[in-house]
């Protein structure tokens, strides 16, 4: 079957014969929709959109989009709008992208079942700046040692075994550390949990 849409048509049908200008007709028109879909998947699984990570995930879907001489454009039946088939296409390829760092153990985050029903939010929403200057000045405050293994933990994707060679530390020592580095940073930041 083929898109309901004639224009929609007429342009997949140039894009898989190999016509540039209609590749990058297809790339101006449905690049945004990727943009919008994998970063909405990663602000629901992750609950934070990384530019590289994002990036990634739509340079991956193009990359499926013409893999096999464009099997998956010559695959699209027509049941739906040719944006929502892209758009499903691009969340599957974020969420694979999410469970392949994840294996590499660059990414640390809670499974992707627990996270699953919930809203997504929106990921144009600003973070509140005063929150985030209060979380700066509170960890200006902590000794270097627990900013650096919060820092490596949080913000790098460390994993126990890298934060224990680099803070000289064995890997059963970092747990308790990094619990203590968060119980001073709550407490700066005048939090109870």
């Amino acid at each position: 079957m083929a898109p309901q849409n004639p224009d929609e048509a007429a342009l997949l049908t140039r894009c898989v014969h190999g016509d540039s200008a209609a590749w990058q007709e297809f790339l101006d028109r449905f690049r945004p929709a990727l943009q919008r879909a994998a970063r909405a998947t990663l602000a629901r699984v992750l609950g934070a959109v990384r530019e590289d990570d994002l990036e990634s995930i739509v340079e991956g879907t193009l990359l499926a989009i013409v893999k096999d001489n464009f099997a998956v454009l010559r695959g699209f039946g027509g049941r739906c709008s040719l944006g929502g088939y892209l758009q499903v296409i691009a969340t599957r390829t974020a969420l694979n992208h999410v469970r392949g760092e994840r294996r590499k153990g660059w990414l640390r985050f809670r499974p992707l079942d627990a996270v699953a029903d919930r809203p997504i939010e929106d990921p144009q929403e600003a973070p509140d700046a005063a929150r985030l200057d209060s979380l700066r000045k509170a960890l200006e405050k902590l000794p270097p040692r627990d900013q650096l293994i919060l820092k490596l933990f949080h913000l790098d994707g460390a994993q126990y075994k890298e934060i224990a060679g680099i803070l000289g530390l064995s890997p059963n020592a970092v747990s308790p550390a990094l619990i203590r580095a968060r119980q001073k940073l709550r407490a700066l930041l005048g939090e109870d949990r």
